[in-house]
């Protein structure tokens, strides 16, 4: 037996969980692939881009360097948050632990800073669209995923969370008898039922490049109405006027979004009035939307009636079908919502929600070249209408969750049209989950790496005033990409900007250190998912130690794990087998019946982990999956 061999037997030792954690070895060595090197260099440059972009545009206190004073009428924190949220996640997905620790700091300090602007109170937005909200608060939820014990915000989850469920005397947002939030604009101060011009400056500015939200409005015929507020017409008091009468009461789709929030505070404390919650406001959506033949209404007035300040109208209110983006973001908010629901009932009936609306656009396309274009916004004029090319990412993101063949049918319809997948993400990434792909990884990594190089080129570079920055210059120069990371090491579509989080096949937490994400060396490539199983490649590229990840499935345990297969060397071999082209391998395999599998890998080792898996079978937590609550 040669001394390597031994050295190999010695180093694999299985650490010990308090909750019991099925353990397996892998041993065969397997020189890193280029996807496994590029995946922890990308990590690497993303940790050193995260410290940077925090010394560049932070002061001491967490705070942003910027103007003391900012009026941004409703305009809030949230490109301020935005720009940071993907730094405790990265440590989620095996980043460097400081910077979640940076990332609460800054948090922190942004709060104070625009509380002292006067637009958040009580540590959240006074009163803004969860269009809006949604954004910031993607910053928010990864903090549990990667410390669950962090009392501080596990008190914030549930304040927050008590502002829409009911339970909150002084945000009294949400109506538990018509089910409806009670109006677009909400928040710590509650409903905000009537909108005035203070509350859209500097939002107005940026408004006249849209078209007007409403029509007929007295003495306004163009949007430039948004900055023209001449004391003998004053056509910026009219349009938010008129705003104000069709769209601030009531309820609309985007509110939808505030589900997350609502799942972020289950997942810490394990409260069904959470999930309640949830079922009761998702599933009033769903009723409205059967009631109005299918169509998801767009406003909903406090007396529960669709229409109420629109002449009957399902369509007209705020980030609804006449909206700048149309169904996309109630297609976008229905699936935030249906994602939650999933996690927290096991039941997949929420995905008809966002089905439906998206089959509703698609069903009435029609074929221009290579591109599929869909009708977008509906008004009683010209009924469905603004025909824009339809893009992978809703498609395939729905798939990627549903793992339904009337999905991948929808996914695949968009193929054919495009004549492949090339240049949509979205559809490249479908593509190499059936294995069509297989280059998709190594070329996803190698152009996050260049999008960090030319983001990090600006900062180092930077020149600029504080005092002349707008509110979302943090926002334009975040230097973290995730997305791919998301896709390709957890098996998740990416975390959408506008309020969504992580849902994934599965998580990985380092057993040795016991901390979330990869170990330090490990690269994790998920290469195939299906309805019950999910196949995942392994490599440990460090040649000199061993790393234990443990893999658990789904991000918070909801997917329970049923049996592993996965590739190791034979116990006997040859000699000089280890170090020639000779090796043998075998596939063994194991009953788990657990949410978590702990993987020895041995240096320089990799392997292929086939998973079976019983999807939203178990109740979900942020507790990682050696602590006893199961």
């Amino acid at each position: 037996m040669t001394l390597r061999f031994v050295l190999l037997g010695a180093l694999c030792t299985l650490p010990a969980f308090s909750a019991e954690v099925p353990r397996l070895r892998a041993d065969a060595p397997e020189p890193a692939p280029n996807w496994a090197v590029l995946e922890r260099h990308l990590i690497a440059q993303l940790n050193r881009a995260a410290e940077i972009f925090a010394e560049t545009y932070c002061l001491p206190d967490g705070s942003l360097r910027w103007k003391d004073r900012y009026e941004g009428g409703m305009n809030s924190s949230d490109d301020a948050y935005e720009a940071f949220r993907g730094y405790s996640l990265l440590y989620a997905l095996g980043g460097d632990e400081k910077l979640d620790k940076l990332h609460r700091h800054i948090w922190n300090g942004i709060t104070k800073q625009f509380t002292r602007y006067g637009q958040i109170y009580r540590e959240f937005d006074s009163n803004w669209d969860w269009m809006h909200h949604g954004e910031g608060y993607t910053s928010f939820y990864p903090f549990g995923l990667v410390d669950p014990d962090d009392a501080l915000f596990r008190d914030r989850s549930e304040r927050f969370a008590a502002m829409y469920t009911g339970e909150d005397p002084e945000a009294k947002n949400y109506d538990p008898v018509h089910k409806i939030i009670r109006a677009s604009m909400n928040g710590s101060r509650g409903p905000k039922m009537e909108w005035v011009k203070r509350d859209w400056i500097p939002t107005n500015a940026n408004l006249v490049y849209y078209h007007l939200p409403v029509e007929g409005v007295p003495g306004v015929d163009s949007t430039s109405a948004w900055i023209n507020d001449h004391p003998d017409n004053d056509q910026f008091a009219k349009i938010v006027k008129a705003m104000s009468d069709h769209m601030a009461r009531g309820d609309v789709p985007i509110n939808l979004t505030s589900t997350p929030m609502a799942a972020n505070a289950f997942l810490y404390t394990g409260d069904a009035k959470y999930r309640r919650w949830v079922e009761e406001y998702v599933g009033a959506w769903v009723d409205r939307t059967k009631a109005n033949g299918g169509v998801t209404p767009d406003n909903v007035g406090l007396s529960g009636k669709i229409g109420e300040y629109n002449d009957g109208h399902w369509w007209g209110g705020y980030y609804g079908w006449k909206w700048v983006r149309g169904g996309t973001d109630i297609v976008l908010a229905t699936y935030t919502a249906a994602k939650v629901a999933t996690l927290l009932t096991g039941d997949r009936k929420w995905f008809d929600l966002p089905r439906s609306q998206l089959h509703l656009m698609s069903d009435q396309g029609r074929q221009d070249g290579k591109r599929w274009m869909i009708p977008i916004r509906y008004d009683d004029e010209q009924k469905w209408h603004l025909f824009v090319p339809e893009g992978g990412s809703e498609a395939v993101n729905l798939w990627a969750s549903t793992q339904d063949e009337g999905d991948w049918a929808h996914v695949q319809k968009l193929m054919e049209v495009k004549g492949g997948f090339q240049g949509d993400e979205s559809l490249e990434w479908a593509a190499f989950l059936q294995g069509n792909n297989p280059g998709f990884a190594e070329q996803a990594f190698r152009d996050d790496l260049r999008f960090v190089a030319a983001k990090m080129h600006e900062i180092l570079n930077e020149a600029g005033d504080p005092e002349t920055w707008f509110d979302a210059k943090w926002l334009s120069l975040d230097p973290i990409a995730n997305d791919n990371l998301v896709r390709l090491t957890v098996g998740g579509p990416p975390i959408h900007k506008r309020g969504e989080m992580l849902h994934s096949f599965v998580r990985y937490f380092d057993g040795e250190n016991k901390r979330p994400g990869l170990p330090e060396g490990v690269a994790a490539l998920v290469t195939r998912m299906a309805d019950a199983s999910v196949e995942i490649e392994l490599v440990n590229t460090n040649l000199f130690d061993q790393r234990t990840v443990v893999v658990q499935g789904g991000a918070y345990g909801e997917h329970r794990i049923v049996k592993a297969r996965w590739r190791t060397a034979k116990d006997s071999q040859p000699p000089g087998a280890r170090v020639s082209r000779n090796l043998e391998t075998e596939v063994r395999s194991q009953a788990i019946n657990g949410k978590a599998v702990s993987v020895a890998l041995a240096p320089g080792a990799g392997t292929t982990l086939q998973l079976d898996i019983e999807r939203w079978a178990n109740t979900p937590t942020y507790d990682f999956p050696w602590e006893a609550r199961q």
